[in-house]
């Protein structure tokens, strides 16, 4: 497979050259790709947009709202537009503007709103949160209801306050309900695509308000009257509160209170080599006297270097059992490499977790 970064790379950068070109004639292409390959060679993919960004810096005119409005003219602007850049290939364009287009506010946001719907720019709109988040938040106000999916999604995981590989938004961090009344209003968008941005900009905040999250979460599940898609929001913007066994999180789930007897719980593969699966067996009961939904999951103890164990959570199914019904299951939990995780040989732990509740651990031995 070939690296990431690699989407980044001297043929993007020609596209570059030549999809600026065509409303700068005046555009150096010759030395604007002079020792591109060489210089983007060692860089990882970031690294590579950034590189690009300032590039494009060094060579468009010294008048912002000239290069704002090059820039713009440079991304794809329909799908028989064969010279436009789109994708990763946009991504660049949103960086330029997010480290030197502040100082022309209102253009720059207006520019970011068209490229964000050829290479989301979630990442690059970040730093007007950061500069100006009143400002900002008013753009994001009127862009809640546009026609466009794109810029939709973008009010919403544009303000997420703890965006994978974006900066983070300490304001949206300490005060949820900054951003609150947006995602009211796209939690009911057409989109799938911007209702899982919704439920990703939720979950981020349950992992530092648990309970206000849950409080919320329980209003739209009641205003919703089971509407499927607030449903399934909901599940998802969820799933970090259930795996810490938040217990009134699970009446997000249709969990009520009720009664289950883990009868027996064992490992089948006593030595597991990394890259192979831990087998593992799970006898449970209903002792209430009405059908009771259980959620399973599973949690792992992963040796550290320094011999305590880290706790990773691996998600197991839902299922529902009658009144005393009994049930015996087997799961296979997969232990593969990881880049972002490193393994140890030696002694780890599985429990199983059975409505946020933990059960005994047990061991197992990892061979690394």
């Amino acid at each position: 497979m070939e690296p990431f970064k690699n989407m980044i790379n001297d043929k993007v950068a020609l596209q570059t050259a030549k999809a600026i070109s065509r409303n700068y004639p005046d555009f150096d292409q010759k030395n604007f790709m002079k020792g591109m390959s060489d210089a983007l060679a060692p860089l990882e993919l970031k690294d590579r947009v950034i590189f690009l960004a300032n590039r494009l810096h060094e060579f468009l005119p010294k008048d912002l709202k000239k290069s704002l409005k090059i820039l713009k003219g440079a991304i794809q602007l329909n799908e028989k537009d064969s010279v436009g850049l789109s994708g990763f290939a946009a991504w660049p364009l949103t960086e330029f503007v997010a480290r030197f287009g502040l100082t022309e506010f209102d253009l720059s946001m207006n520019v970011l709103k068209e490229m964000t719907k050829v290479f989301t720019a979630e990442f690059a709109v970040r730093a007007f949160f950061i500069h100006d988040e009143k400002r900002t938040l008013t753009f994001f106000e009127s862009w809640v209801d546009d026609k466009n999916e794109h810029v939709r999604r973008l009010v919403s995981e544009g303000s997420r306050p703890l965006l994978p590989w974006g900066q983070k938004l300490h304001s949206f961090v300490k005060d949820p309900m900054a951003t609150w009344d947006l995602l009211e209003t796209l939690k009911d968008d057409e989109s799938e695509y911007v209702r899982k941005s919704v439920a990703n900009h939720v979950n981020d905040h349950s992992k530092n308000h648990p309970d206000l999250v849950v409080k919320k979460l329980l209003e739209w599940k009641k205003a919703s009257a089971g509407d499927k898609n607030v449903d399934w929001i909901i599940r998802h913007a969820s799933r970090t509160l259930i795996k810490k066994g938040h217990q009134k999180a699970f009446l997000l789930h249709g969990v009520e209170s009720g009664l289950v007897e883990v009868i027996t719980s064992k490992i089948i593969t006593k030595k597991v080599d990394l890259g192979s699966v831990l087998q593992v067996e799970v006898e449970f009961k209903n002792m209430g006297k009405k059908k009771l939904k259980i959620i399973l999951d599973h949690e792992v103890h992963l040796l550290k270097a320094n011999s305590t164990h880290n706790i990773k959570c691996f998600k197991g199914k839902s299922i529902e059992l009658e009144s005393l019904e009994q049930k015996k299951m087997s799961f296979n939990i997969p232990l593969k490499p990881v880049t972002t995780r490193t393994y140890y040989s030696g002694k780890h732990y599985w429990n199983i977790k059975v409505n946020g509740k933990s059960e005994e651990r047990l061991a197992f031995t990892l061979n690394v």
